[in-house]
């Protein structure tokens, strides 16, 4: 039990430590091709905080953990809008460009129905998850070439050599594969140990764990007034976690749960509708959208946790 414990705790470290060392690489070398912010948010800096949610639902999938696999994800999800997307707007008020908004509300919704569609019987298959895939690498073609070239924000981003750029990136993405298997070990231990389902466990603690990078690369973000890019890193979190997290899970392993999930789709639709519709009407999340975020989460994990029946 204790041993566990040190395992889940030493994993989030080496998440931790793996994203910011993924995102640093990924990033320096995004730039060079002088994308929009949005884009590095949605695509690279998205793809290197999920990275620890992909370390996990593999790792899960293969070691027999499906409960695990497919809470982490929704999990992480309705942490990214609640906890992380929240803690930004309390920050600092955050706001998307109308153009942008239009194109990516879109793939909200796609991403959205899709997880509840495949994600409501309780499990993912196999073909499934090919469409999943499918529907992301179209999501990133897409997304690069439906913004223009913009170097606006490049300052913000810390830009290394490429010998540099590629030793935080493989180092990053190294750290957050072996944490991600430290705390599928961890957790398992822990929730068998306890009598608490692996469902549990994976919406609450880990998915918490794994969300870290994002909340680092978020929060700061909109303290440094690059809302466009905390937005895209949330968003892009999502549809990364979706499409290609599950997707490569449920390929490898199809993905078939014990436990009702139905609660937590609906919980995960409405923390989707509620920036979305925000963003729709103002262009923008004030800081009391922030705070009403932040408090359906808590109350979310809460509910989840049984403390308040």
């Amino acid at each position: 039990m204790l041993l566990a414990t040190f395992q889940i705790i030493g994993g989030f470290v080496l998440l931790l430590l793996g994203g910011e060392g993924t995102v640093r690489g990924a990033s320096s070398i995004a730039t060079r091709f002088k994308v929009s912010p949005y884009v590095i948010g949605a695509t690279v800096v998205a793809f290197g905080t999920s990275t620890p949610e992909l370390a996990v639902t593999i790792s899960a999938s293969l070691s027999g953990s499906p409960d695990l696999a497919l809470g982490n994800v929704v999990g992480s999800n309705i942490a990214n809008l609640g906890l992380i997307l929240g803690l930004a707007a309390m920050v600092s008020t955050l706001i998307l460009p109308r153009g942008t908004l239009r194109r990516e509300v879109p793939m909200m919704a796609v991403v959205a129905i899709l997880l509840i569609v495949f994600g409501w019987d309780g499990g993912i298959t196999r073909f499934e998850g090919i469409v999943l895939l499918v529907a992301m690498v179209t999501l990133i073609v897409t997304t690069i070439l439906s913004h223009r070239f913009d170097t606006s924000g490049d300052e913000e981003i810390n830009k290394y050599s490429l010998p540099i750029s590629l030793l935080f990136l493989f180092t990053g993405i190294a750290a957050l594969i072996f944490g991600g298997n430290v705390i599928v070990s961890g957790a398992t231990t822990i929730s068998r140990h306890l009598g608490v389902p692996e469902w549990v466990i994976g919406i609450g603690v880990v998915a918490v764990g794994t969300s870290l990078p994002e909340v680092a690369a978020s929060v700061t973000a909109a303290a440094k007034g690059k809302g466009e890019l905390a937005i895209g890193n949330v968003f892009g979190s999502n549809a990364f976690n979706v499409l290609f997290v599950l997707g490569i899970g449920s390929v490898i392993e199809p993905i078939q749960v014990e436990n009702p999930i139905k609660f937590d789709l609906i919980v995960f639709l409405i923390m989707t509708i509620f920036p979305v519709f925000l963003l729709i009407v103002w262009h923008k999340l004030p800081r009391w959208s922030g705070i009403i975020l932040f408090s359906g989460y808590i109350s979310y994990i809460g509910f989840s946790f049984g403390l308040f029946t």
